[in-house]
């Protein structure tokens, strides 16, 4: 499946100048721009000279923000036995081509499956158990924005899946309360719940073992080529991503809740914001 990139290069100014707290105003005097140039690069009319400029008044890395903004590189598409991403529309006013992702990590040997985020609906997750013949154990939630959750009731009654659960911080009727650093083994997998806050206050990602390759399910703290909103609390957001996600192994699968999968290595070397 090939999922477009969730954010263009004005998507990535605008998230940071937003946790930065940085006006129009603000950036223009920084970076020795003219308001209306700054204005003209955030709504998208591209200048390298100008992003250049501004760049490093973000915190960003310029030649991965031009790079992002010519749309030279995307990641390679992943096939990894046992992973399955559900891509599904979320159309918003300001975007609508937008999609959102849930995922499924299932045993190849015994087909048991765990879901990861629900989507807004949960018929693309039951077509995707159904076409690949599996048996739905168990629901992680990697926060609860509506994108996300839409689907889990739903899910949940149609699948009968009696192990549910969702961030301790932002709990979720239905599912259990899951604390930072939780450990457990379901279906073959090893899973650790890693806190990953900054999008919203108690986000977890989970890191799986037992495919070919180690996959970390990282809701919406990290995008290809882009992060997660954060406009309260950015630099734990950058933090928790570096600490938490980008120091994996670099062979690590990385599956974001927006845009396609990418990996530890790819994004250490492309995403603007690292």
């Amino acid at each position: 499946m090939s999922v477009a990139i969730e954010d263009e290069y004005q998507d990535v100014l605008q998230k940071a100048a937003v946790g930065l707290r940085l006006g129009h105003a603000a950036l223009a005097v920084h970076s020795g721009l003219s308001l209306k140039e700054v204005r003209a690069l955030i709504d998208g009319n591209f200048s390298e000279t100008h992003a250049r400029k501004l760049a490093p008044v973000l915190g960003l890395d310029a030649d991965k923000l031009t790079a992002l903004a010519g749309h030279t590189w995307c990641p390679d598409e992943v096939f990894l036995p046992g992973l399955h991403q559900c891509n599904m529309p979320f159309p918003e006013a300001s975007y609508p081509g937008a999609s959102v992702n849930s995922y499924l990590v299932y045993n190849t040997s015994t087909k048991e499956a765990i879901a990861f985020d629900t989507g807004t609906s949960a018929e693309p997750i039951l077509e995707c158990i159904q076409a690949l013949d599996l048996s739905l154990k168990a629901v992680f939630l990697t926060h609860t924005h509506r994108d996300h959750v839409g689907g889990f009731e739903k899910l949940v009654t149609a699948t009968q899946t009696g192990r549910t659960f969702a961030p301790a911080e932002e709990p979720h009727a239905g599912a259990r309360s899951l604390q930072p650093d939780s450990k457990m083994q379901l279906c073959g997998f090893d899973i650790h719940a890693v806190k990953t806050s900054g999008h919203t206050k108690g986000a977890l990602s989970y890191i799986v073992h037992g495919l070919d390759l180690p996959v970390a399910l990282v809701g919406d703290a990290l995008f290809s080529l882009s992060i997660g909103g954060a406009k309260c609390a950015y630099q734990l957001a950058l933090k928790n991503n570096r600490e938490q996600l980008l120091s994996l192994p670099s062979e690590t699968i990385l599956c974001p809740g927006h845009g396609p999968m990418t990996s530890v290595l790819e994004e250490c070397a492309h995403n603007p914001f690292f």
